[in-house]
């Protein structure tokens, strides 16, 4: 799985991952999360300590791309890719080769995160046009999509305003159409807060991680119930005196049999409910803890 963080500048992206990252070292829910290289661990682990003292990281100043696994009773059960973007990135001209390649980014993903800033929202100042842009880039890349996905609008410095009113979310409007008009696009708007107490931190990413396990998983239900069908049709081809005789037929002229066929099906869709099996309580729990209804 791949995910996407796009945010305009000084929306605190870094600073989010940070509070992430160290508030999902422990279980939530049963659910952690382990950096693939250790590296990002310590540098994550790093920054959140920092920020727990309210030190807070610079602006990323290029792209990054992070290997993790969501975990959960303590087990790796998801691995996933997070490709974090500099906030100039949105303001760059279409043929750099940053716009590009977060276009290609946007295009692929199977979860975004999009960062906006409470108080930007609420001042409107400038960058009120980079979220502008950076909600067109994303509409933009939804328009043709015909895969499931799931996109997080994370609200970023919630503890910093009072309130949001309805005209601080309309330029937001043809993201949300464009959402809307979808039937593969689940999408979810979370305030957080980083600092000393953060708030909501985990949330992005365990919603767009559950629409990832959840496709994952019915999936691997959709193929073993096709492996379980093949097995089936195989084993009625054996009945009777004509699969009795088609049977002694193939065993004489070296053919793989119907019985084998059906045995060979049946095994396959036991090797892929064993791949399903560790996914089953984690989407359950994942749902229950996002209160996710069908």
């Amino acid at each position: 799985m791949r995910i996407v963080e796009i945010g305009h500048e000084g929306v605190g992206k870094t600073t989010f991952m940070a509070s992430m990252y160290g508030t999902l070292q422990k279980s939530i829910e049963g659910f952690s999360l382990r950096a693939s290289h250790v590296n990002d661990h310590n540098r994550l682990i790093k920054l959140s300590t920092d920020i727990k003292q309210k030190k807070y990281p610079t602006p990323t100043d290029q792209r990054q791309e992070y290997k993790f696994y969501l975990q959960y009773q303590n087990k790796d059960i998801f691995p996933f890719t997070w490709a974090d973007y500099r906030g100039g990135a949105i303001r760059e001209t279409q043929d750099s080769e940053q716009a590009t390649l977060l276009q290609k980014d946007l295009q692929q993903a199977d979860g975004i995160l999009i960062f906006c800033d409470c108080q930007a929202l609420v001042q409107r100042d400038s960058r009120k046009n980079q979220i502008g842009r950076m909600t067109a880039l994303i509409t933009n890349a939804l328009k043709n999509i015909e895969r499931p996905i799931g996109l997080a609008v994370v609200l970023t410095k919630a503890d910093l305003v009072n309130e949001l009113n309805e005209d601080d979310f309309k330029i937001f409007e043809g993201l949300s159409k464009a959402i809307k008009a979808s039937t593969y696009i689940a999408s979810m708007m979370i305030p957080v807060a980083c600092g000393p107490e953060p708030i909501n931190v985990e949330l992005p990413l365990l919603f767009v991680l559950y629409i990832g396990v959840f496709i994952q998983a019915n999936y691997l239900t959709k193929e073993i119930n096709e492996h379980k069908q093949m097995a089936e049709y195989y084993e009625k081809q054996t009945y009777g005196f004509g699969g009795f005789v088609q049977e002694l037929w193939d065993i004489f002229q070296g053919n793989t049999t119907y019985r084998e066929m059906s045995q060979e099906s049946l095994e396959k869709a036991t090797t892929k409910y064993k791949e399903l099996e560790p996914l089953i309580e984690p989407v359950e729990a994942l749902k229950k803890y996002l209160s996710i209804s069908e």
